[in-house]
């Protein structure tokens, strides 16, 4: 479609660095979500006892959870899979 080899090879670059986005922006179905229904399956023995429970009490083991788990998600969050940043002068 392109003819121009710099935009060719930008988007060589792209699909590279980030299939999903050259996917996206090429019009073609993104990949699916592969651990869907791994996590169907973790969330259901969790959901029993929730049910269970008074709603205060699941409430505040829920809050609690998050609360710890909020610097290994942000981590998770923030993390780019390239290492740590290089300064360049």
């Amino acid at each position: 479609m392109d003819d121009d080899p710099v935009l060719r090879s930008l988007g060589a670059e792209l699909e590279r660095d980030d299939p999903g986005l050259a996917a996206f922006l090429s019009g073609q179905e993104p990949t699916p979500h592969r651990h869907s229904a791994a996590w169907m399956l973790l969330a259901l023995p969790l959901l029993l006892p929730a049910l269970l429970l008074p709603a205060r009490v699941t409430l505040a083991v829920i809050a609690v959870l998050l609360i710890l788990a909020s610097p290994g998600i942000a981590a998770w969050l923030c993390e780019t899979g390239e290492g740590p940043a290089t300064r360049q002068t």
